[in-house]
């Protein structure tokens, strides 16, 4: 990678994962995504990937409702 385009990315704040991602998701109405390493999904078991996805979508749920609980006040 270019020196100014590196230099750039650390001024933004921008952070470099310390392996590829092979794999996001989402759900619908939420801005951000989940992020997985192919390591990641390689070394953990799928309940436990499945448990994971469980609680970030729980997480997602939360701050939805929180956000339209706002938007209902405001």
């Amino acid at each position: 990678m270019e020196k100014e385009k590196e230099e750039w990315l650390k001024t933004i704040g921008a952070k470099e994962f310390p392996e590829p991602i092979k794999w996001v998701y989402s759900f619908p109405e939420y801005e951000g995504t989940f992020n997985l390493s192919e390591r990641y999904v390689k070394e953990t078991p799928l309940d436990e990937l499945k448990d994971q996805y469980m609680q970030n979508k729980a997480y997602a749920d939360e701050l939805l409702k929180l956000k339209k609980d706002r938007e209902t006040v405001a």
